[in-house]
């Protein structure tokens, strides 16, 4: 019964955890959990079809390539959820045409078929399936300080556990809203036992999280943001291996963006991409920098 609730606190929290729609695609199957489409170039709609064919046609040198996994939030994921690639901020599509500092850039959606259900600590089994992916992208030759983790509200949770359970195998994670903060969402007509459940999550995920002692990320929160609100992630902040950005209203009217979508969805924002990519993407040079074999 405890489960059964989750799934439609779940349901109903979905709304908030996605960008608004795009039109979906439907991958064919592919073995194992590596679901998703490589967008490189000027491709609008990624390249789709049996992993490994996939990769070969996206990535030209597997050895000279960065990899960008691109974790969705719980809206987007799940046996019914949209596969919905359209829904990465432009910023992360970009760079698979822009590349990054001379780097050629191959991004990765991962349309996550995984329900967070059973486990203890919600978003573990998604960040199984992030580091199954991992273990893919290597064995394909990919360096694994090439590779790196972005992700947005619950895909930011699960890639954050990954960064921590997963060190060796990608050089760091890029996150935005993580933690499933909407238990708080205010307005939210919920019972004093759903709001206990959704708390005991949390806390369980702040927990697995403590228990780390190794990870490399970068973290963004949004000032306003109801489903994952600052306060409730500060403690980030003490983790290490975690550099935290908390980003502020922009004008009096307490508005991040002028115009824009609101603080949860910020990455999404024309504001974003003309200063908080830069911020992103220096950090990525400098993690490559950093994990370049030192010249004799």
């Amino acid at each position: 019964m405890r489960h059964f609730l989750l799934v439609l606190i779940l349901a109903a929290g979905a709304a908030g955890c996605q960008a608004p729609s795009t039109p979906s695609i439907t991958p064919p199957p592919a073995e194992g959990v590596q679901v998703g489409a490589f967008f490189k170039g000027a491709s609008a709609s990624g390249v789709l079809g049996p992993f490994d064919l996939a990769f070969e046609e996206a990535v030209d040198s597997a050895q000279d390539t960065v990899i960008v996994v691109f974790n969705d939030g719980t809206g987007a994921v799940g046996k019914d959820g949209a596969c919905l690639p359209g829904n990465m901020p432009r910023f992360i599509r970009d760079w698979g045409r822009s590349g990054i500092d001379g780097h050629d850039v191959v991004v990765f959606y991962l349309c996550s078929d995984v329900v967070e259900t059973t486990a203890e600590v919600l978003g573990q089994e998604r960040a199984e399936e992030d580091k199954a992916l991992l273990d893919r992208l290597i064995a394909l030759g990919v360096p694994p300080e090439h590779i790196f983790i972005l992700g947005h509200s619950s895909g930011a949770s699960a890639a954050l556990l990954a960064a921590g359970q997963a060190p060796g195998k990608f050089n760091a994670a890029v996150v935005a809203a993580p933690g499933y903060g909407y238990a708080y969402a205010e307005g939210d007509d919920r019972s004093a036992a759903e709001l206990q459940m959704l708390e005991r999550l949390n806390e369980t995920w702040r927990g697995a999280l403590a228990r780390l002692d190794r990870m490399s990320a970068l973290v963004y929160l949004f000032e306003g943001d109801t489903y994952t609100p600052p306060d409730d992630a500060m403690f980030l902040a003490d983790l290490p291996g975690i550099e935290l950005i908390v980003v502020g209203a922009a004008d009096a009217t307490g508005a991040l963006c002028p115009g824009g979508p609101r603080p949860h969805f910020y990455w999404w924002s024309s504001c974003f991409r003309e200063d908080g990519k830069k911020t992103i993407e220096a950090y990525i040079v400098d993690r490559l920098q950093k994990s370049e074999p030192a010249s004799s």
